[in-house]
């Protein structure tokens, strides 16, 4: 999750459109969401390590300019089918 200069949301947004897949090693990204409320965009990503998810977030993250704070949310897919009725 990240929180951004509310001037500087599209600029983060461009930023981030111009990651390749594989960004760092051991990260793999999946996509980027705008979120509403009290946090402004959202990326889903996998990662080898724990290691290797706060090196991506420090290095490649953190420094965006209009980055003003992330929130790690980790979490686990189910891999099974789930039919919501």
């Amino acid at each position: 999750m990240l929180k951004t200069e509310p001037a500087r949301t599209n600029d983060v947004v461009q930023k981030l459109r111009t990651f390749p897949e594989q960004p760092s090693q051991g990260i793999r990204l999946y996509y980027t969401m705008n979120c509403f409320g009290n946090w402004d965009l959202s990326i889903w990503f996998e990662a080898e390590s724990h290691d290797t998810v706060i090196d991506f977030i420090h290095t490649k993250i953190q420094p965006i300019l209009g980055v003003v704070e992330t929130y790690l949310v980790p979490t686990t897919p189910i891999k099974e089918y789930v039919n919501w009725k």
